[in-house]
């Protein structure tokens, strides 16, 4: 039999199927052909590998294409496969995360810029091997204790694949005898990527405690800024409302007098019974005002958008015809304004869902869990999460807040917004039982 002879095709004839295998792509042939050259790998314009190639190829043998990078792009992509400006092989679907771990694997990852502040374990992720996925991270305390890492989506970095960043709380109660231990952990990663530590030189106790009254002066900062603010707001709207009171007092008060003092001339009675009486019940009113006012400020709080207590996890501020809000991430954070107050419930103004009917949300707070109810307010919705029956005090520096349901308009909608949105929020109001103060918070 006369073996096959080869010669030179089209490139576009070449290839007859594309294999995902790890590390790399296996091509295989359709036709007789011989190939001298250089085989690129694109997706979306970026180059992934080029491999050299020089040979003679039957019909049905294969070659492989290491792939060792995916950059950080939008999916679903397709990787194509050219020989100089011309494909050889159909292109080949990248639908998601999972298939992009198939080929290159976890890839090199590498923490940077750690720093502690203000309760917070804050530092970036940086994807050097597979910049299209993100990673799960979580933090081992002081080699026992595990907490979960808040981690925002990757972002490409001008020098070659990408970042993100994340978030993860400390409180005081996790500082022991011989100080702090975090170790940083990626699932997938046998060692950790990381180490923050606070270590006490002085046998004493002395070091341990001014560790935790560093770390308790900053938390007492951050809320006393937080509560001058929501006071200094809610006098001025509370002296604007009493001076139109007094106002419409004094206009209804003369009034009656003048009325008084009328008949009181026709029927000869006493004018000054009427004016004790008048003043008595002025009196009992401004009381009995200026009580609810200060039980009302000592266990309600309101926590804006514009303010600083939106954390981590929280879009840049937006404003449309009925007032600012923000978009949150699938996972964010929310700073407690009294956080040496037992909170009762908190109530969260959502004027935007993402992807949903409604809101579908989870809060926890000092690895307590809230149960939710949500109820249509207007044209917006009032999710409220309210303490489990039975649970001791709940005192928490932050809040988390995870919603089950997100997308991306950029995917979804074919706009130019890469964000991650699931929900947008006008507002917080925290609720806090009638109980004292804890000793520690005036430390």
């Amino acid at each position: 039999m006369a073996k096959a002879a080869f010669k030179t095709v089209l490139p576009t004839a070449a290839a007859q199927h594309v294999s995902l295998l790890p590390q790399r792509l296996r091509l295989t042939f359709g036709v007789p052909c011989a190939i001298k050259g250089n085989i690129d790998v694109l997706v979306r314009g970026i180059l992934l590998s080029s491999t050299q190639v020089a040979g003679k190829f039957e019909a049905g043998q294969h070659i492989d294409l290491p792939v060792n990078y995916f950059p950080n792009v939008q999916l679903p992509g397709q990787l194509r496969i050219c020989f100089g400006d011309e494909e050889i092989a159909p292109p080949l679907a990248i639908k998601s995360p999972e298939d992009v771990m198939a080929l290159v694997g976890q890839g090199e990852i590498k923490a940077e810029n750690l720093s502690l502040e203000a309760g917070l374990l804050r530092g970036s992720l940086v994807l050097r091997g597979n910049a299209a996925s993100i990673p799960h991270a979580y933090i081992r305390l002081n080699g026992v204790v595990i907490r979960s890492v808040v981690v925002e989506p990757p972002a490409a970095r001008d020098t070659g694949g990408a970042a993100c960043r994340f978030a993860v709380p400390i409180r005081p109660a996790d500082f022991v005898e011989s100080g702090l231990n975090i170790d940083l952990h990626v699932s997938g990663i046998d060692y950790p990527l990381a180490n923050f530590s606070y270590t006490r030189n002085d046998p004493a106790a002395d070091g341990q405690r001014l560790l935790k009254l560093e770390e308790e002066m900053r938390q007492l900062q951050r809320s006393a800024s937080a509560q001058v603010e929501m006071l200094n707001a809610n006098f001025q709207r509370r002296l604007t409302l009493q001076q139109e009171r007094v106002d419409a007092f004094i206009e209804y008060a003369t009034s009656i007098v003048l009325d008084h003092f009328a008949n009181a001339f026709e029927t000869k009675s006493d004018p000054m019974t009427f004016l004790r009486a008048l003043t008595e019940a002025r009196s009992q009113t401004v009381s009995g005002e200026t009580a609810q006012i200060q039980s009302q400020a000592i266990h309600n709080a309101e926590a804006r958008v514009d303010s600083n207590l939106f954390a981590f996890g929280w879009y840049d501020l937006e404003r449309n015809d009925s007032g600012p809000f923000r978009w949150m991430g699938q996972t964010a954070l929310v700073n407690n304004p009294y956080p040496n107050l037992p909170i009762s419930r908190m109530d969260f103004l959502i004027t935007h869902v993402y992807g949903a009917a409604e809101p579908l949300l989870r809060v926890t707070a000092d690895d307590v869990e809230f149960n939710v109810t949500t109820s249509k307010f207007g044209g917006h919705y009032l999710v409220t999460f309210s303490a489990p029956q039975g649970a001791q005090e709940i005192y928490a520096q932050s809040i988390r807040v995870e919603s089950f349901n997100s997308g991306c308009p950029a995917t979804d909608e074919g706009t130019t917004d890469t964000r991650i949105l699931s929900v947008a929020a006008e507002k917080v109001d925290f609720h806090y039982r009638p109980a004292k103060v804890r000793a520690e918070s005036h430390a």
